[in-house]
């Protein structure tokens, strides 16, 4: 992922260090993206800076659609996360510390340190929050204390048998 994050970095208005892009979908203009350090955007997240339908619109006024524009920046500050299948809106934000979860619409600007998610996005809880409930839910599964001393074919054995246990073909 260096390398591709090399590649991309001219294209974008600003690219953080340590920046983990699993998407594809970086719009029509990343030159209207910021990303600050440390952040990750899951699989198939999608950034939208350019809303077409203003030619459309333009169309229906019977003007020319030089005379219109509709387009935004997308600003991805540090340490945030963006969730798989996600849709970043022109003139949106995520904040410092912030999660989006999967499948998401962001329309607006995410305040630093909170969970957002849905169509349209709204405020779930706080990221202290969330990190707590992510720990305690780790608690429950007998791999969590011992994952570095096993391998990954054990792990992965675990794992099948703690969420198939009750599966019946």
């Amino acid at each position: 992922m260096p390398e591709r994050m090399a590649m991309l970095r001219p294209k974008f208005y600003h690219l953080g260090e340590n920046v983990q892009l699993f998407t594809e979908s970086i719009g029509t203009e990343p030159y209207l993206i910021s990303i600050e350090d440390n952040v990750v955007v899951a699989a198939n997240v999608r950034f939208i800076t350019h809303d077409i339908s203003c030619f459309r619109m333009a169309h229906y006024l019977g003007i020319d659609r030089t005379e219109v524009d509709k387009v935004g920046s997308i600003v991805l500050k540090e340490n945030c996360f963006v969730g798989a299948f996600s849709i970043l809106m022109p003139n949106s934000s995520v904040g410092k510390n912030s999660v989006i979860a999967a499948g998401s619409v962001v329309t607006k600007h995410i305040p630093d340190n909170e969970v957002w998610g849905g169509n349209p996005a709204r405020f779930i809880m706080t990221t202290d929050e969330y990190a707590k409930r992510v720990v305690e839910k780790s608690k429950v599964w007998p791999w969590t204390r011992i994952k570095d001393k096993i391998t990954k074919d054990e792990l992965i054995a675990m794992r099948q048998q703690y969420f198939f246990k009750d599966y019946q073909y």
